[in-house]
């Protein structure tokens, strides 16, 4: 494999992992508008809040859905692509309407242009599309595009399985819940057909609890309050572990078998994110072992650091996380049966001492 589709293979990797770390509980939410994409006050654009009033759901019927399709920020919700589609895709985690004068937010790292710490729209923070993808898009001229290809032939999926809702377009309701997992390799010389007769086999781990969720007006929510989940990706077999703060996840639930308008919204750890990836680095390309090409992926996903972990920004502190949005739709599929089978990792070249080279060169 050559080093250009190594890097993009752990370009994409990033955004399926930042999209996978941001689905387990809660963001809140002061909104007082809802729209299906979440609504916008003077705090800029946050989910749709706890609908006053609204009764628990009685429906104990559970629905299983697979992502479709994932938007990294290249391109709006039609997959045109389009300069500044970063900008409309997370919600406003910090509260803040963010320039490239603002004086009021978090010390970057050295090197960092002041430009790159602008908002998206209504105060989204979205620094992976900001800044990071920026960088992804020199190696993969279409990353969403490259990753919904893996999706569709079958090679992996996020599965939303959610007790409580109707086929309701206008359902409002509290009490939902339900579990986020991550499916495995659909089948071998198989494609799912994204319908309720596909068996999507799961991974035992990670599987993630969606606790207090609520759905407003169609629009569902994760629930409230904030949180912080341990969650992983695999990368060629190997496991990538991340901390993701301020998790948020949202989608309107407006036609029985599919979810559109899918957003997701958080703060990944920087030096976690770092760290994570010069563990799994060498088994994508040896030349990833060490060297300047890895350096320069480490200095610019610090260099993309934007807000704290907690999901606050002030002045005074030196920013340790990347905000990032992501956005994503999803079909309706057959009930969770069948445990996947995870392949053995390679072994590390890396700890062998044989970095330095790629066999495809």
């Amino acid at each position: 494999m050559k080093l250009f589709n190594s890097l993009s293979l752990l370009a994409v990797g990033i955004g399926a992992c930042g999209l996978i770390g941001m689905t387990a509980q809660g963001c809140g939410s002061s909104d007082s508008g809802s729209s299906s994409s979440g609504g916008t006050t003077a705090a800029g654009k946050t989910p749709p809040p706890v609908p006053a009033g609204a009764t628990a759901t009685t429906d104990t019927s559970k629905k299983t859905f697979a992502v479709n399709q994932l938007f990294l920020g290249e391109t709006n919700r039609s997959n045109a692509p389009t300069k500044d589609a970063w900008k409309d895709y997370g919600y406003n985690i910090d509260g803040l309407a963010t320039t490239k004068e603002s004086k009021d937010v978090c010390t970057r790292q050295g090197g960092a242009d002041s430009a790159k710490q602008e908002d998206g729209n209504g105060g989204i923070d979205n620094a992976f599309g900001r800044t990071v993808l920026g960088f992804i898009l020199g190696l993969v001229p279409t990353p969403s595009k490259t990753l919904n290809d893996s999706i569709q032939g079958g090679s992996f999926s996020l599965l939303f399985e959610v007790q409580g809702l109707t086929d309701d377009p206008k359902q409002t309701n509290t009490g939902l819940s339900g579990r986020l997992l991550v499916g495995g390799a659909f089948g071998e010389g198989k494609k799912p057909t994204f319908s309720p007769a596909d068996d999507w086999p799961y991974r035992k781990e990670p599987i993630i609890p969606i606790n207090g969720a609520y759905i407003n007006n169609g629009t569902f929510v994760n629930g409230s309050g904030g949180a912080t989940v341990e969650l992983a990706l695999f990368i060629q077999g190997v496991q990538l572990s991340l901390s993701i703060n301020r998790a948020a996840i949202t989608f309107d639930h407006t036609a029985a078998n599919e979810i559109t308008n899918g957003t997701i919204s958080g703060v990944i750890g920087t030096e976690a994110l770092v760290s994570g990836i010069e563990k799994v680095a060498g088994r994508i390309s040896t030349q990833l072992c060490g060297g300047s090409t890895l350096d320069t992926i480490k200095q610019t996903i610090r260099q993309a650091s934007d807000i704290l972990q907690d999901g606050t920004n002030a002045a005074g502190k030196n920013c340790d996380a990347i905000s990032i949005g992501i956005g994503f739709t999803g079909k309706r599929i057959g009930d969770l049966k069948t445990v996947a089978t995870d392949a053995v990792p390679p072994p590390d070249p890396c700890a062998a001492g044989d970095g330095g080279t790629d066999g495809g060169q």
